[in-house]
């Protein structure tokens, strides 16, 4: 009996023990997570819970420290805090609308770099001496800057380029994935911006400034959209370019003639030819005659129809939508850039520039490190590379194709100095009548040494590409690399 009863009392024991470690095991865990919950809020979601505009409490930084400046890469301040006549605290833009769009503004909203960064820029890692002089006595700290890799001449050469029109400009460079020049018009000055506020965005307003056009509008690719168009071919013909088209100036499909520019007939036509050219009726040829559910698929590996992989905010997502219902005229019109395709200027400058780069895409940035009242670092963004979404060799020979637009084909006469540049022009239609037309050029230009820019153009209803969007597109080369 007595060995039965201590039998009995270690089972208990043993089951006391259990459930003792499971407990103490489910707090631990418990704990854990907390932590890692902790943690991960400290890293990546303690912005937002700042920047949220139910957040009473941010307007407590504010108090506490002087909103931090934005610099261009080679060091001119392009957002700083100044005071007005009365003496209260105010945001000033020395360039007035020159970055307006990239850097945003500080008012009644926020937008563009003040609004991605202003977790950064109202936080100080001034010296821990003058910190607490400063709490002692009550004087704001000096917050952190903010570095971009925006180029000041770039940036000029791009936004005087562009003129009165509407429209816009971004150059990035290939190999890093940096923004060095980011334009949209019609712009506006946010030094006034609170004065305009209603005009701008009162509900009778039809006002787009505020509208970044370089990475949030959509807009018909026309010609530069051959790119796709001709990668979807090789793909679908393992990689061989060979090809023939006799061009009579027009094709015809279903109950629908394409055009020519100008009903140019270009006659026997290859490959590298009809993408030279620009030929309309080639490339109508081509995509009638491509798989569909490959196209798309090709479309898609190119990025179209998803969220594109860039750092910077409010990015528009390229559509390509036609499927084994698309009427024929419309899969024909798609496939040279009208029909059933929108883009975005970042996303045909992306596409350029993983060509450039052999095939790899590096992640647009902006913001490149972020600086204490010392200029000492405090955070530094490094480069990201995205993945390959093209073979080496397609790129070898889109290369070819668009060093041949530049030196025989539809840009032949845009003067671009010295540099080695490869390019596609693009005419988008825009209106029913197909009166007007958008002037786009893609591409990226080379020197010497091997260093390397790509630059998306579009001017809205300026015409043809070759007249309007490339040669701006050889002031922002010229401005970049000399």
């Amino acid at each position: 009996m007595k060995k039965h009863a201590d039998t009995n009392s270690s089972h208990k024991k043993r089951k006391v023990r259990k459930e003792i470690y499971l407990i103490a095991f489910l707090f631990v865990l418990i704990f854990g997570v907390m932590i890692y919950s902790y943690v991960d809020f400290l890293n990546n979601g303690s912005k937002d819970f700042i920047y949220n505009k139910y957040n009473s409490r941010f307007s407590v930084f504010s108090d506490e420290i002087v909103r931090g400046n934005i610099l261009t890469a080679d060091g001119k301040t392009i957002a700083t805090t100044g005071h007005d006549d009365e003496g209260n605290e105010i945001r000033l833009y020395p360039d007035e609308r020159l970055f307006c769009h990239a850097v945003g503004y500080v008012g009644k909203g926020m937008a563009g770099l003040e609004s991605q960064y202003s977790f950064d820029l109202l936080r100080s890692h001034s010296t821990l001496e003058e910190q607490i002089n400063n709490s002692l006595t009550g004087t704001k700290s000096q917050g952190d800057s903010l570095v971009t890799t925006l180029d000041y001449e770039t940036q000029k050469a791009a936004f005087s380029g562009m003129g009165l029109y509407d429209g816009a400009v971004i150059a990035i460079e290939p190999d890093t994935g940096k923004v060095v020049a980011m334009v949209s018009k019609p712009d506006y000055d946010p030094n006034t911006i609170d004065k305009y506020w209603d005009d701008m965005t009162g509900e009778d307003s039809t006002s787009s400034v505020l509208l970044n056009r370089a990475t949030s509008a959509a807009y018909p690719p026309g010609s530069t959209f051959k790119i796709v168009t001709t990668i979807a071919y090789l793909r679908q013909h393992e990689g061989n370019p060979d090809y023939s088209f006799n061009c009579k100036g027009y094709f015809d499909v279903e109950d629908y003639r394409i055009h020519c520019s100008g009903n140019k007939a270009h006659g026997s036509e290859d490959l590298m030819a009809a993408f030279s050219n620009s030929c309309n009726s080639a490339y109508a040829n081509i995509g009638v005659n491509l798989d569909r559910q490959k196209y798309v698929q090709t479309a898609e590996d190119l990025l179209m129809n998803g969220e594109l992989p860039t750092k910077l905010s409010n990015v528009k997502s390229p559509k390509f939508s036609i499927d084994e219902d698309t009427e024929e005229s419309i899969v024909a019109q798609t496939a040279i850039g009208q029909g059933q395709t929108s883009v975005s200027p970042i996303y045909m400058c992306m596409l350029v520039s993983a060509i450039a780069n052999d095939g790899i895409l590096m992640e647009p940035y902006i913001g490149d490190k972020i600086v204490n009242a010392e200029n000492e670092t405090v955070t530094e963004y490094k480069p990201t590379e995205y993945g390959r979404i093209m073979s080496q060799e397609e790129t070898e020979l889109l290369n070819s194709y668009m060093e041949s637009v530049v030196m025989d084909g539809t840009a032949k006469k845009v003067d671009f100095g010295d540099l080695t540049v490869y390019g596609k022009t693009g005419t988008a239609e825009y209106t029913s009548d197909k009166s007007l037309t958008h002037s786009w050029f893609v591409g990226y230009a080379m020197n010497e040494s091997g260093k390397k820019l790509a630059v998306a153009v579009i001017m809205e209803g300026a015409g043809y590409g070759s007249k309007y969007a490339a040669p701006l597109a050889s002031k922002v080369f010229d401005s970049y690399f000399r």
